[in-house]
């Protein structure tokens, strides 16, 4: 493999301590979770290889977004935990597996996303698994009892002791108090004995160094290139999780959209003249009636689409425009915004900033986190800063789909809207 081609290995507890991410060729990164490979900064050439994910505290990665990594040309790799059952899920649809983990999945022997799954800690613990993953308890009983150091019978019964606890609770000592109890203590003990690494070891461990070594020779086959539709979601996700510039912890595109959104006075203007820019044909002409054959007036004052001022004192043409900006949607209906728009590129660095605030904040108040921010706060600040009473409105001018949608946009920037509120409120002393 040529010294310009890297691996990006997603790895946690089946490579914790594992020297082979520190082999040349292989780029480590945490478990992998959603958006992260909308994170990624790749080089012609780069692969990934998918170990360890997370899934209970985060959404785990998507199959969309393996998806949108496979159509950009990626060749993608899965194997040992969440990686053999993402590439079993994606068999001929743009990911291979590798490895003794992923072969049982592909082949029947495990159906259960719960048989690879182990509790683990963080970064500064080295992601140090905290449980035993049920798959490493059959694969070493398997050994064993190959090896004739272990009866079938008796690591049938480990393996259905080991089943019968939650993987949360599968530690070592909940695993041989249990066994203790059943007369299992010494068959209990032998297996969990050899899966240190110096033994027979994990069988998460060694697919996953196994399958750095085969990717690091180019001995594996690369997934067959298959057709991916450019999907809503896809388009979504990328908006959210792409870095807005070169730094992968600075703004994403979608935190650099709510910016402008949220703090630029003209934006409704420069959404209305994305809208009306982008209809398509089956949007009724501004001034044609047939808008308001689908829903009557009163209907759309119902449903926050019109307030009931606007309907008493605007005449037809500005009610059919504020109609069409407020429900404007792309295809497939879902999305107000599916792309970037590039002359709000020179915003990222003013969205840094005010980004930078609420991060400031957290470290000086541990117990602050903007999800907890009440949101009638929310509306209350953002409509004193918009100089409006009427929110719902006002949100759909600028450009988001809900009252929902601009709420968990503008979390991340309250610090700085109540900022700049107060200044406001705050008369300037003269000398």
């Amino acid at each position: 493999m040529p010294d310009t081609q890297t691996i990006h290995v997603f790895a946690g507890p089946s490579l914790s301590g594992s020297a082979v991410l520190e082999l040349d060729g292989v780029c480590a990164h945490p478990p992998i979770a959603h958006g992260d490979l909308y994170r990624l900064k790749l080089n012609e050439g780069d692969s990934v290889l998918i170990v360890d994910g997370i899934y209970q505290h985060t959404a785990p990665v998507r199959h969309k977004e393996i998806l949108a990594l496979h159509a950009a040309g990626v060749p993608i790799y899965g194997t040992a935990s969440l990686g053999a059952l993402r590439a079993t899920e994606h068999q001929g649809h743009g990911m291979t597996g590798v490895g003794t983990v992923f072969g049982w999945y592909r082949d029947g022997r495990l159906i259960s996303d719960a048989d690879v799954a182990l509790t683990h800690g963080d970064a500064d613990v080295g992601y140090r698994a905290f449980t035993q993953a049920l798959v490493s308890i059959i694969s070493v009983t398997d050994r064993l009892v190959s090896a004739g150091r272990l009866d079938q019978a008796d690591a049938d019964a480990v393996v259905d002791l080991a089943r019968s606890l939650h993987f949360s609770t599968r530690t070592n000592g909940a695993l041989q108090a249990a066994a203790a109890k059943q007369g299992l203590a010494d068959q209990m003990r032998l297996a969990l004995s050899e899966l240190h690494s110096d033994r027979l070891g994990d069988i998460k461990r060694l697919d996953a160094e196994a399958a750095i070594h085969d990717l690091l020779a180019g001995t594996v086959t690369p997934p067959a290139t298959v057709d991916v539709p450019l999907t809503t979601w896809r388009k979504e996700w990328s908006l959210q999780h792409t870095p807005a510039t070169s730094d992968p912890a600075g703004p994403t595109l979608r935190q650099v959209l709510a910016f402008a959104q949220l703090f630029l006075p003209d934006f409704p203007d420069r959404h209305t003249a994305h809208v009306l820019a982008n209809l398509t044909p089956e949007y009724p002409e501004v001034g044609d009636p047939a808008w308001q054959e689908a829903l009557p007036p009163e209907e759309l004052v119902r449903r926050g689409i019109l307030s009931a001022d606007e309907l008493a004192t605007l005449d037809q043409d500005a009610l059919a425009t504020r109609v069409l900006v407020r429900t404007f949607r792309r295809r497939s209906g879902r999305l107000v915004y599916d792309e970037f728009p590039p002359d709000l590129a020179e915003l990222a660095d003013q969205s840094a900033r005010l980004l930078g605030l609420t991060s400031q904040a957290i470290q000086l108040n541990p117990n602050f986190h903007p999800g907890d921010i009440p949101s009638a706060e929310l509306d209350k600040t953002f409509g004193e800063l918009w100089g409006t009473a009427e929110l719902v409105t006002h949100v759909l001018d600028r450009g988001f789909r809900s009252p929902e949608e601009f709420r968990e946009q503008a979390r991340p920037y309250f610090i700085a809207a109540r900022a700049f509120v107060g200044m406001r409120s705050t008369p300037s002393k003269v000398a």
